[in-house]
């Protein structure tokens, strides 16, 4: 049975060593594994060794080992399957580069098969507005991500939602935007640097 957690700006900001090993201590895991992350689709599969995964996804097998994606605007998704758990940093650029999709497969080949995943605190589409060009050539790969041409803003929640349900698995979404609520760091308000994360374990 896995352990899902994701944290707010009450767990302070867990771009800092310092708050990372308190936050493991707080939820009794001796090894809690972060990423640096660049907004790519690497997927690396841990266990107890190692740090400093340069990849935007983790996935593990080795019960008591948790894995942790920062975001603070970005989808920080957890995924849960009997023996096998994941978490990835999805945002613009992961949707459009499938890393839901791969880290399902990652997944599977460690003998995952039903597998939940949940989108943790992140920008609604109402609050990700961006630029015309950017919303119509985004659009033409990712089409569920799409909302009106006038508003120009992108619902990547929905998109992430098509890419794993198109691929049979069920998608839980927590529905909290990052911009709107206050318990939550975002970098659209006003560029805070701070992060929390979404953090899951066997």
């Amino acid at each position: 049975m896995s352990r899902t957690l994701f944290t707010s700006r009450a767990g302070g900001d867990l771009k800092l060593p310092a708050n990372r090993q308190t936050l493991g201590q707080a939820i009794s895991l001796t090894t809690l594994h972060f990423m640096r992350q660049t907004h790519s689709d690497l997927v690396m599969v841990v266990d107890e060794k190692g740090e400093n995964f340069e990849c935007d996804a983790l996935v593990t097998s080795t019960p008591g080992v948790g894995i942790a994606a920062l975001a603070a605007d970005c989808m920080p998704i957890t995924f849960s399957a009997e023996s096998v758990v994941g978490v990835a940093h999805i945002g613009r650029v992961g949707l459009g580069s499938a890393i839901a999709i791969k880290t399902v497969r990652a997944m599977r080949e460690l003998g995952a098969q039903e597998i939940v995943a949940t989108i943790g605190p992140s920008i609604c589409r109402d609050c990700y507005e961006v630029s015309s060009d950017m919303y119509r050539e985004f659009i033409l790969h990712t089409p569920a991500s799409s909302t009106s041409q006038a508003q120009h803003s992108l619902d990547l929640q929905r998109g992430v939602r098509a890419q794993l349900e198109a691929n049979s698995v069920t998608v839980i979404n927590l529905n909290l935007c990052t911009l709107e609520n206050p318990l939550y760091f975002s970098f659209r308000r006003g560029g805070e640097s701070a992060r929390q994360a979404g953090i899951i374990s066997l």
